[in-house]
């Protein structure tokens, strides 16, 4: 025979040796009833291991993120109470206490009061003192315009009871301004013509400008 041949024919006897060694080995556990019961023992622990890991695995699958959610009662309605009629009070119609009657009445207007014959003559006594006025703002920044309103005595033609109002963006007067003008628009006293019945000082007013 050749050497591989030899060496097959040695590896066949080994392994029917390991076998037979191996049955023998059986035969002697089960022939020993206490290793046969802790062999049973250990089995039961298995198959009760296994049973175990397989509930588990059984109830991960159940409770996974795959599970069926259970279904969510429908919401319920509130109830609703109805309103309650509101019962409307009628309008109190009050009577008024005093009654009255509209009577047409005519409109009434003031009779005009017709003009004082001097009035013309003292105006244009007044522009002729113009020249003698206009020395009274010697100076001014721009021109202007002021109410002059003063007491007449129609009898002596004097004047007195001076007021200057600025009128416009025309600023204040000045004391010397005002005494001035006080000065030129008094002297001379003015020649009216006094008509009849007319005794008591009027009060006039002229705009003079400058």
């Amino acid at each position: 025979m050749t050497p591989a041949a030899l060496r097959r024919e040695a590896a066949r006897r080994v392994r029917g040796e390991v076998r037979a060694a191996r049955a023998r080995a059986q035969a002697a556990v089960d022939a020993n009833p206490a290793l046969a019961k802790a062999r049973r023992r250990r089995r039961g622990r298995r198959t009760a291991t296994v049973a175990a890991l397989l509930l588990l695995l059984l109830f991960l699958r159940c409770e996974g993120p795959g599970a069926p959610a259970p279904p969510a009662e429908a919401p319920t309605a509130p109830a609703v109470t109805p309103p309650r009629p509101t019962a409307v009070k009628p309008p109190v119609t009050r009577r008024p206490l005093v009654t009255s009657r509209r009577v047409e009445r005519p409109a009434f207007e003031p009779p005009a009061r017709p003009q004082a014959p001097w009035l013309d003559d003292f105006r244009l006594q007044v522009a002729a003192r113009s020249p003698r006025l206009s020395r009274c703002f010697v100076g001014a920044e721009r021109p202007g315009a002021l109410r002059w309103t003063t007491l007449v005595s129609t009898g002596t033609g004097a004047v007195g009871s001076h007021e200057f109002e600025p009128l416009g963006p025309t600023g204040g007067l000045s004391e010397p301004q005002r005494a001035c003008l006080e000065a030129a628009l008094s002297s001379p006293p003015y020649g009216l013509a006094r008509a009849p019945g007319e005794g008591l000082p009027q009060r006039v007013s002229l705009v003079l400008e400058f």
